[in-house]
């Protein structure tokens, strides 16, 4: 039996696929790559760039596996597992990883959750603020065009959905490609993913646990617990470097990583975003890609075009 992807969250970013990553986990018949972010099939061959050296951040996943070997041997601890894959929201907008993921794993399945596009910005503006690493102060800077929100991939770019969709319709068959509306699993998580394990060929029946909520955004209250417990805890590097594999046995323990992921969401607060903005933003920015959409995947996203 291959020990290679048979299945790929290919995206969007900010649109629960961390949580659907957690989820197909906790599935017995089911191998997630270790590296949730892969990104093999966007950056292969690619040096990764030192960030003091990428101050706009253009190049910001120094995790990524960028060789063939290297990225074979993350599925090296496959067993009696039928179903095996990862997630790489970066697969979406990439120009070349639809033609590599053909070349290499042409029966491969592909899953898409697709969420309002202006929503997914501002929760990646949220994201990175609660990080400081904000492209800019304002949201809104995002309605001018040729600034560093849209030349990084990963922000105003990312949300033409069916601009990047295109290219995977055009190469896989329709029966091969899976999409799924982030609203629907907000609103009823188990039939989603449920759904989910049914397309990929396991037992359809199994529930996770959905009482966690993975990757929140948000702006941090507490900045000290924040350094304790949050993405960039202190405590973990510190581990990381005194004993690595200390720290792979604590990132292993899924009821620590959900009481700690619980802390981390309870230091966050959440900022709505303006009405105003969102409307500019559909009218100039999204509303085309948006219905153009809907026509390609063949669902109703008219409420993607209100304020």
């Amino acid at each position: 039996m291959s020990k290679l992807p048979n299945f790929m969250i290919i995206g969007a970013g900010k649109s629960g696929t961390t949580a659907l990553y957690e989820y197909l986990n906790e599935h017995p018949n089911v191998y997630m790559s270790p590296v949730k972010e892969t990104n093999f099939f966007a950056l292969e061959g690619t040096e990764m760039v030192n960030p003091e050296d990428d101050p706009e951040q253009m190049f910001h996943y120094p995790w990524s596996v960028t060789n063939w070997d290297e990225y074979k041997k993350l599925f090296d601890g496959v067993k009696e597992e039928t179903a095996i894959g990862e997630v790489s929201p970066m697969y979406l907008y990439s120009e070349d990883a639809a033609l590599k993921i053909k070349d290499r794993l042409p029966n491969t399945k592909l899953i898409v959750i697709l969420r309002n596009p202006v929503d997914r910005l501002y929760s990646r503006f949220m994201h990175l603020a609660r990080e400081n690493r904000q492209p800019t102060n304002r949201f809104e800077d995002a309605l001018e065009h040729n600034n560093i929100w849209w030349k990084r991939n990963d922000l105003v770019q990312e949300g033409f959905y069916n601009h990047h969709l295109i290219k995977y319709y055009k190469l896989f068959p329709k029966e091969q490609i899976m999409t799924i509306l982030y609203d629907e699993f907000k609103a009823d998580p188990l039939r989603v993913v449920q759904n989910i394990y049914d397309f990929i060929g396991v037992d359809g029946w199994y529930e996770p646990d959905l009482r966690a909520s993975y990757n929140v955004s948000g702006l941090i209250k507490n900045r000290v617990l924040d350094k304790l417990i949050g993405q960039r805890s202190i405590v973990k590097d510190l581990v990381g470097k005194l004993s690595p594999a200390f720290k792979n046995a604590i990132t292993s323990n899924q009821q620590l990583k959900k009481w700690i992921n619980q802390l981390r969401n309870k230091n966050l607060m959440k900022v709505p975003l303006s009405s105003g903005i969102r409307k500019a933003m559909i009218e100039s920015v999204y509303g085309e890609d948006i219905r153009a959409l809907q026509e390609l995947i063949n669902r109703d996203l008219s409420k993607w075009l209100k304020a």
